[in-house]
């Protein structure tokens, strides 16, 4: 059986889910984790990410650590 990836693509999809989950981020901090590499993402292109929602959820409960640390 196919596990389903569960992914939002937009900043705004990511702050309703974080909202959602009683972790309301603002857009201009939620875009400097972003650049900074402190939240889990996939960058596409340089203004086109998508967050794997497993992986957010990971480090909204401190389990994620950054690449390279």
């Amino acid at each position: 059986m196919t596990e389903k990836i569960r992914a939002v693509r937009t900043v705004d999809k990511l702050m309703q889910y974080l909202t959602e989950h009683n972790c309301p981020i603002g857009k201009s901090t939620l875009l400097n984790l972003i650049h900074s590499g402190e939240i889990p993402h996939v960058k596409l292109t340089s203004h086109i990410w998508i967050f794997h929602l497993d992986a957010i959820d990971q480090w909204l409960q401190g389990e994620w650590k950054k690449e390279g640390v």
